[in-house]
């Protein structure tokens, strides 16, 4: 979403009428994209589109295995980028957040810098595997990044950003845990990466039993709770600032309107119609251990501080089924703000020619119709064959392939990061021109 955008629906929000009048689309059959292979003269119709594929970051070249969970967000016109990497496992003991900038609109980036580093004991390292951890019981601790949030600022000139991570700590065999949220203010106006150490806004009973204060966070931060944690939080929780991991915290699963589905990731909101008459829209992934639709959920609100939805109420009743193909865990969904709005959903909508690789799409959405009519191919079918699992079952059956999408808007361009086989983090840059 363009920050012209975010700030006007900002500002909405802080009008005394917080609920729009504005009907909700009924029709869930939102993707109305066409057949990837026209059933009559065998042509693909999902076209390549021109995007400048830019290498960010390998984790090998950090004496790593795994490079995941990308997380891509415009502050002021610089471009950030957060994300999650591991020696051993995704979501092992020892996953620290790194961070990168790009003052180009992704086509450079600085070196990486760890924002948020591992959280061992004195006498832990993190080159064991999830396997070594699950034998002896012990929880994983282990981050991963939630979003970057904005506080105002006295000073025009200024921008007061902090990143945010999560916790998502490993409990065997195959659960886990958040033992909490902590953040760290960027220096997005001077000529350092960050202004201070990570301090936390959300503990709870895990943040204690699972030992952070005896890791890096409280023998070297002090286990510091942020001065402005209320702000950071309430800046967090914004419709159309919402991480993907945020349900994760509350360590209890959301479930749809049919009663039956646990749904997770929810995508940024994007407020869609008139400033005075709309009604945000988000996206959900359907993580059912059983039964899973492999479809997109879709939830409205109409009231502009989000206040009937998650995460002020965790009640997921109007949370729909649509016919959107959702192959992976995670979509991305945002906005161009102009005269007629374009919509873009970045997700893994589908396979290769030869079946053995994930590819990444981008469809669009335009003006009043809700529906998603143009699909173009972002990235797909030259993923590097080699998917290393780690101690753990492979993801998606070991396909390689461009998981995990975070997108931001810059200038007239969209900014598209993604993680290939979640050992390489990418920035795909395509023009608004060229989207479909």
């Amino acid at each position: 979403m363009s920050p012209s955008f975010t700030l006007k629906a900002a500002s909405l929000a802080a009008l005394a009428v917080t609920a729009s009048c504005a009907n909700l689309p009924s029709d869930n059959n939102l993707w109305k994209v066409p057949k990837r292979i026209n059933e009559g003269s065998n042509e693909v119709q999902w076209k390549q589109l021109p995007a400048n594929a830019v290498k960010v970051t390998v984790a090998a070249d950090n004496v790593q295995k795994f490079a995941h969970y990308p997380f891509i967000y415009n502050v002021g016109g610089t471009l950030y980028l957060l994300w999650s990497s591991s020696k051993s496992d995704v979501d092992a003991m020892g996953q620290d957040v790194k961070i990168a900038s790009s003052s180009d609109s992704g086509l450079t980036w600085s070196k990486p810098a760890v924002v948020f580093p591992p959280s061992l004991l004195p006498n832990q390292t993190d080159f064991e595997d999830s396997k070594y951890w699950c034998d002896r019981g012990i929880p994983q601790r282990a981050w991963q990044p939630l979003t970057i949030a904005f506080l105002p600022s006295s000073d025009e000139g200024s921008i007061k950003a902090w990143a945010v991570a999560q916790s998502s700590d490993n409990i065997c065999p195959g659960s886990y845990q958040s033992a909490g949220r902590i953040a760290r203010q960027l220096d997005a106006s001077g000529s350092d990466v960050f202004k201070g150490d990570p301090c936390w806004i959300e503990t709870n009973e895990y943040t204690g039993s699972h030992g952070y204060a005896e890791t890096v966070y409280g023998t070297v931060y002090g286990m510091k709770v942020c001065d402005n944690k209320d702000e950071i939080n309430a800046a967090i929780n914004k419709p159309d600032n919402l991480g993907p991991v945020a349900t994760d915290l509350f360590n209890s699963p959301i479930i749809a309107s049919d009663g039956q589905h646990n749904v997770s990731y929810p995508t940024k909101a994007v407020w869609v119609g008139e400033y005075n008459d709309g009604y945000w829209q988000r996206f959900w992934s359907d993580v059912s251990v059983r039964n899973t639709t492999g479809s997109a959920w879709v939830e409205y609100s109409t009231d502009k501080d989000g206040a009937n939805w998650f995460p002020a109420t965790t009640n997921g009743g109007a949370i729909d089924e649509t016919n959107i193909y959702q192959e992976a865990e995670k979509a991305h969904y945002g906005a161009f703000d102009s005269q007629e709005q374009l919509r873009y959903y970045v997700s893994n909508g589908g396979m290769n020619d030869k079946l053995d690789q994930i590819i990444l799409t981008v469809a669009t959405s335009r003006g009043a119709d809700p529906a998603f009519n143009n699909i173009g191919i972002v990235r797909g079918g030259d993923a590097d064959s080699v998917v290393d699992a780690g101690s753990r079952p492979a993801i998606h059956s070991g396909l390689p392939g461009f998981y995990w999408p975070s997108a931001a808007e810059v200038g007239d361009k969209l900014a598209v990061a993604y993680s290939e086989n979640r050992h390489t983090i990418w920035v795909s840059i395509i023009q608004l021109a060229d989207l479909p």
